[in-house]
């Protein structure tokens, strides 16, 4: 009976701290679920951006085409950015779905130029963080202002990446070919940009 009462007197404390320290079966379900998708933003916040980026408040946004549903790692829509009756720029809003309970996902817009030869700028949509801290992105993106579209992007080979970033900046990396290769394959019309 001794023995019972100092193994229970060992045992217990030993269990009780196994159970606290794994999840229960409703977090566990919890983790399973998908995590939401951070919203795009609405075209006139899209419109905001791209005007501050090119210094011109008289541009607007023109939808061409909007995935439906939305998916979670891909393209998400496009626009041309126009002036008046001429488009000048092309926008390319996608995502890239980063496969980490404890990372961001990559949402972003590829602003090219009109006819489709360069990128102009990249637009982060949603901010990325590394350990809880956000990740100064200004040197990682300028490197991507005036590449050409037909250019493969890679890490490491033409793409310099970012310590401590490497799924966001991979995944950034990845759509930005994807968005060139939608901007090549779906050139404007001639009409629509004379």
């Amino acid at each position: 009976m001794i023995a019972f009462g100092v193994l229970l007197v060992v045992l217990l404390p030993t269990l009780l701290l196994l159970a606290s320290r794994y999840p229960s079966l409703d977090e566990r379900v919890q983790q399973l679920q998908p995590k939401p998708l951070v919203p795009a933003p609405s075209p006139d916040e899209l419109l905001a951006q791209v005007r501050q980026v090119v210094s011109d408040s008289t541009l607007q946004l023109q939808p061409v085409w909007a995935a439906e549903p939305e998916p979670t790692s891909g393209l998400v829509a496009d626009y041309n950015v126009v002036h008046g009756d001429q488009t000048v720029y092309r926008l390319v809003l996608f995502r890239y779905d980063i496969a980490c309970s404890v990372c961001r996902d990559v949402l972003a817009a590829a602003l090219y130029d009109a006819e489709g030869d360069a990128l102009v700028q990249v637009l982060l949509l949603d901010y990325w963080e590394v350990r809880g801290e956000r990740v100064d992105t200004v040197r990682f993106l300028r490197q991507f202002a005036g590449r050409p579209v037909a250019e493969e992007l890679a890490i490491e080979a033409n793409v310099d990446g970012i310590s401590g970033a490497t799924f966001s900046a991979g995944g950034l990396v990845e759509q930005l070919n994807t968005a060139a290769a939608w901007v090549r394959e779906q050139p404007l019309a001639k009409e629509e940009n004379l």
